[in-house]
């Protein structure tokens, strides 16, 4: 083959990939015009409706996906058990642990955080989540990573209460799984303002709502039975959205909107943890004799 045609075949080559690059360069900055409009677009229709979003982050946080499995009470946590007084206390299956107080004491519901950490000494892994009439029960969910994991009966603290006080506790704890890896550890979230387009869109926010609070826990769509040993759950980091005492959860990477019902869930966990105590053979936590001096 001669030398000008060689030439003119690299020229045509170079043509045809710099008139590619020029089309890739064309479509980002179109689809990037595309979403700015659209979110413009929704800006200006929330604001037409009066919904404050002024508490929406301007970005997601990086928040991986998290592998956890049943835990067990170290000796630590045992011990603090142990040091209570006014309690009668079981764990089965080395997994869930209940408590009854012999004697109720008087909960605060507006301090029942700090109230409690008296009497359940591991009570700080857990964060407050609510207090359900109906169901006499105040929820607590696990903590890690400083994010919360909701709804899941595996990392649980229940208190149970009559007439304003406190008979006693219910309790499981999640610990991370070892050796385990996610494929979609570095996926990246759903931002903040599509979010609030998917909740918008299908219904969620309405004429003069206002986004309270939108933050980034952890959900899973599986529920271990507590006691279940080697069990491995995928906690999917989950906006959780806060709309005039309302929470609505979006699956953080696909955009799933999912929805819990607090007093169902009570119900159902009481049904899986009265299963546990009908089965297994309790191992009761023995108070510790004060030592006396001879």
């Amino acid at each position: 083959m001669q030398w000008g045609q060689i030439k003119t075949l690299f020229i045509i080559s170079f043509l045809l990939l710099d008139l590619f690059l020029l089309m890739q360069l064309w479509a980002n900055q179109e689809n990037e015009i595309i979403q700015e409009v659209s979110e413009t677009t929704l800006e200006e229709e929330l604001n037409t409706q009066n919904i404050d979003i002024s508490e929406v982050p301007a970005e997601a946080p990086a928040v991986t996906f998290l592998t956890m499995q049943p835990g067990g009470f170290t000796d630590q946590q045992l011990e603090g058990v142990r040091s209570k007084e006014n309690q009668q206390v079981n764990v089965y299956n080395d997994r869930l642990l209940e408590s009854t107080l012999e004697e109720p004491v008087d909960i605060d519901k507006e301090n029942i955080q700090e109230e409690i950490s008296d009497i359940v000494p591991f009570s700080n892994r857990y964060s407050y989540w609510g207090w359900d009439e109906e169901e006499s029960t105040a929820l607590f969910f696990q903590k890690t990573n400083n994010r919360t994991i909701y709804y899941n009966r595996g990392g649980l603290l229940m208190i149970r209460t009559e007439d304003g006080q406190m008979t006693g506790y219910t309790a499981t704890l999640l610990e991370e799984a070892p050796d385990t890896e996610s494929t979609e550890m570095g996926q990246e979230l759903v931002s903040p303002m599509d979010v609030v387009s998917l909740l918008y869109n299908n219904g969620y926010l309405e004429e003069n709502d206002k986004i309270e609070d939108m933050t980034v826990g952890y959900y899973s769509l599986v529920n271990l039975e507590p006691g279940e040993e080697n069990g491995y759950q995928v906690f999917a980091p989950t906006w959780r959205v806060s709309v005039g005492g309302e929470y609505y959860f979006v699956h953080a990477t696909n955009g799933q909107i999912l929805t819990n019902d607090t007093g169902d869930f009570i119900q159902t966990v009481t049904e899986a943890y009265s299963s546990q105590f009908n089965s297994g053979t309790p191992e009761p936590v023995e108070q510790q004799e004060e030592e006396t001096e001879e």
